[in-house]
């Protein structure tokens, strides 16, 4: 059985269409292993997931018509998986630096399934330029002035990318100065990188729901909190609908010495 699945995942990582800097970076392994991690702990995020989708279908009902929508961030589909997506919506549009491929075969079957692949960030191609902290903190301020992108559909949704989008230019700076940044220098470039996204966000034309991490919680074995990342990022404009805590790593998940929980806030507007 074990030599099948890495037979299968050999498979899966020779086929699955990817772009060069996605393949340089490292994203066709992150993909599937976000989905193994998701096998692993399912049990401990269905709350989060129903969650997701409860909000998703809640904010569908208040639309004036469903002919398209957009997921930015659209990975696995964990959040909200393609068959709500295509039970709501004539048209569905997902967007992300690369996509399963089993994403690629349903587009395929689909013509009302469209996969768009695109760096969200619009970073991927400076990364070899940084050599320190300072110079990915500048990035992230030349980033605040672009237009990166911009969609217009019945339904925009950005599915708990925010803090995700900064990690590969850090592990870059990490690399370049040979030591680990401090989490709270993390915590900080998270932040402006999510507000960046945001700001491309909130120019979208048409209703907008995103789920964002707020806090990161590290807790050593006995429970005990060891860390409280904040990210602290202006909803300004948009109405908070709820909140939750998502345990996204349990102990020995990521580290026998730590597991990782999320705080959850799910806006609209």
């Amino acid at each position: 059985m074990y030599r099948r699945c890495m037979l299968l995942e050999s498979f899966e990582f020779l086929l699955t269409p990817t772009t060069p800097l996605a393949r340089k970076y490292g994203f066709l392994y992150s993909s599937i292993a976000l989905r193994h991690r998701y096998n692993r702990c399912k049990k401990m995020w269905l709350p989060h997931l129903k969650n997701c989708q409860d909000i998703f279908l809640d904010t569908v009902k208040t639309l004036p018509q469903k002919k398209h929508v957009v997921v930015l961030g659209s990975a696995h589909l964990h959040e909200i998986p393609l068959h709500l997506l295509m039970d709501n919506f004539e048209r569905v549009t997902l967007v992300d630096v690369i996509h399963p491929l089993k994403h690629h075969l349903q587009a395929k079957r689909y013509k009302r399934l469209q996969l768009v692949t695109m760096d969200l960030t619009n970073s991927l191609d400076k990364i070899d330029k940084l050599e320190n902290l300072e110079d990915l903190t500048q990035l992230a301020q030349d980033l605040a002035k672009e237009k990166i992108f911009h969609f217009d559909a019945d339904l925009i949704v950005s599915a708990n990318l925010m803090s995700q989008l900064a990690l590969l230019p850090l592990d870059a700076v990490e690399r370049k100065i040979k030591r680990p940044l401090e989490l709270a220098e993390k915590d900080q470039i998270c932040t402006q990188f999510a507000q960046v996204h945001l700001q491309n966000f909130a120019n979208c034309t048409g209703k907008k729901l995103i789920y964002s991490d707020r806090e990161v919680i590290y807790r050593d074995p006995k429970g005990e909190v060891i860390y409280t990342g904040h990210y602290p990022v202006n909803f300004m404009g948009y109405e908070k609908l709820k909140e939750w805590y998502w345990t996204l790593a349990p102990l020995k998940e990521a580290s026998k010495d730590y597991s990782i929980e999320m705080k959850i806030e799910a806006y609209s507007k």
